[in-house]
């Protein structure tokens, strides 16, 4: 793969030390920032020897994978020790919380880190109530209590409400969720960040030793970074690290909901005494004609999006006017105005419009219990070649069976013993191979593998079927939990598609911008940082190289779009 240094991108790859880069949408940022690794590593090694490497880490597996493939195809071999490309919650884990536990004095010496923590919910946590007399445990449930940067409690990333709730109660109710929990080693990422931070604090020669072992660090998708995590990368300047890159569009944070601050990242990258600020800001990906339609969220004085791409044409973008009870007739003309063989998408804000195209979310679970539901992860993941996480489900299965009463530290450590039977491992690759088709019936299937169990586990497990879902017994499994949708064109929340490339995209918007839906009204150009549902369109109209179309219901006039939209664009 042949990677082309230009004007545009030179001085990012020529900056050292603390540098950040603000790359626009198709700039080539991942390819840029894949290329520098090439150098870097070289430059490692002269500097800190063969030992001491570079850690590039991302917000996403997808993301990070994205560099590591990147880099392979420039290079022609992969990044390897002492390098890592890793997500930032798994390079906090591994190289702070995970080792260095021990030293918070708790009775566990290396902490679980679990996706979830919903086992909290069922747990006793005292006689806590609000000001209604309601049990705090029920008002805010415990999986959701989060500690704030300066130690405070939160609940779903808010502050209870003081009318409702006695601060100082709620304070102790939480302190002694979160006290069990590092007690015990029972962590969500949230919570392992924090400790992270605190570990990092506290004990300033972990910091000093881990920047010996990574003197280089690039983080991408910068701008969905949170604070405390932004805290933690300043603890480790702190600690000596001069060679840090943050790399990410503030204008394409789609993360606020788990804690992204890209006004954090506009800091950094306006203090130009700590920070060298570079930019990319030609497009390789889309026509000016669509630059100029996203750009309309880029605040007032900021440097333009240039093309650097040739294409045949340069397209207005495309507005269809729809009734918003026949999505099949918008579908129908966005056809008539693409190339069925490039690659078309149809983007939408959230599930409501999915449905609306017929995408159904997947049918309630017809069993009482999770014990089939398990099983059945366990065999996806087989399928898949997760022959570990398959493995794990299945540990997980057993316990649950064998302890049913049991709480979930107990299961916990039932699973950590059956881990270490080899023989039974074996079986359960075995029991895992031959588990029952779900190309079956729902009550079929279910017979058929009660008694499967019984005969390869040995143990009698009623999968307990919902009497309400008597209606779902006949109907086949494998189409319950998979249902398929005929559509002639792949459809997405806008979410989903960050950082991928389309030929075209129909943006579907909505006739009001109340509550998950974006419409017309956000086409307004913002005096700062464009707010989530604007940063939403900035994302979706910036997919496209050749065509974009935008789907606005007809309640509005063609006189009301050319307000908000300009008069550059074809009604179709």
């Amino acid at each position: 793969m042949n990677f082309e240094i230009t004007p545009d991108n030179k001085p990012y790859l020529d900056a050292r030390g603390k540098v950040i880069l603000n790359a626009c949408p198709g700039s080539g940022k991942t390819t840029a920032v894949s290329y520098k690794l090439t150098t870097l590593t070289t430059e490692c090694e002269n500097e800190f020897g063969r030992y001491a490497g570079i850690a590039c880490l991302s917000f996403t597996n997808v993301a990070k994978d994205e560099i590591a493939n990147t880099y392979e195809k420039i290079k022609v071999s992969r990044l390897h020790y002492p390098h890592i490309v890793s997500t930032i919650d798994s390079f906090v884990n591994q190289y702070i919380t995970l080792p260095f536990y021990h030293l918070l004095g708790k009775s566990t010496i290396r902490p679980s880190i679990l996706n979830t923590v919903a086992f909290l919910d069922d747990m006793y946590w005292g006689n806590f109530r609000n000001k209604r007399n309601q049990l705090l445990k029920v008002s805010y449930p415990p999986s959701k209590i989060k500690i704030e940067i300066d130690g405070s409690h939160s609940f779903d990333g808010h502050k209870p409400n003081p009318t409702i709730v006695n601060s100082e109660v709620f304070r102790k109710y939480a302190k002694s969720i979160k006290k069990w929990q590092v007690e015990n080693g029972y962590l969500n990422n949230d919570d392992a960040t924090f400790i992270a931070a605190y570990l990092l604090e506290t004990y300033p020669s972990i910091g000093r030793s881990l920047v010996q072992r990574f003197p280089y660090i690039i983080v991408d998708e910068a701008q969905d970074t949170s604070e405390i995590q932004y805290k933690i990368f300043d603890l480790l300047i702190d600690a000596g690290l001069s060679n840090i890159e943050f790399v990410g569009d503030p204008y394409q944070s789609l993360y606020e909901f788990r804690e992204a601050r890209p006004d954090l990242f506009i800091q950094r990258f306006n203090d130009t005494s700590e920070w060298q600020a570079t930019r990319l800001t030609h497009c390789r990906r889309s026509s000016q004609s669509i630059i100029s339609m996203y750009s309309i969220f880029r605040s007032v004085g900021e440097e333009p999006i240039i093309s650097a791409c040739n294409h045949e044409t340069n397209n207005e973008v495309h507005v269809i006017r729809y009734n918003e009870n026949d999505f099949s007739s918008l579908t129908t003309k966005y056809q008539g105005l693409v190339d069925e063989n490039s690659l078309n998408y149809i983007l939408v804000r959230g599930g409501t419009h999915l449905e609306r195209f017929g995408v159904k979310p997947v049918s309630e679970e017809p069993w009482k219990n999770s014990l089939a539901k398990t099983l059945l992860n366990a065999q996806r993941h087989f399928s898949m070649g997760n022959s570990k996480t398959c493995i794990d489900e299945l540990r997980m299965f057993l316990a649950e069976i064998t302890l049913p009463a049991a709480n979930f530290k107990d299961k916990k450590n039932e699973e950590q013993k059956l881990k270490e039977d080899i023989d039974l491992n074996i079986k359960l690759f075995e029991f895992v191979k031959n588990m029952p088709d779900i190309n079956d019936t729902l009550e079929n299937w279910t017979t058929i593998m009660t008694t499967y169990i019984k005969n390869n586990l040995g143990f009698s497990v009623d999968l307990q079927l919902k009497q309400k879902g008597a209606k779902f017994y006949s109907q086949n499994l494998k189409d319950l939990l998979f249902p398929k949708v005929e559509m002639i064109f792949p459809i997405s929340t806008i979410h989903k598609v960050k950082g991928m490339t389309f030929d075209s995209v129909l943006v579907v918007l909505s006739k009001k911008s109340s509550g998950e839906q974006i419409s017309l009204s956000d086409f307004i150009k913002p005096t700062g940082l464009p707010n989530e549902k604007q940063r939403m369109l900035y994302v979706a109209l910036s997919r496209p190289k050749s065509l974009c179309c935008l789907a606005i219901p007809q309640d509005f006039s063609e006189e009301q779009i050319q307000v908000q939209l300009g008069a550059n664009i074809r009604f179709v």
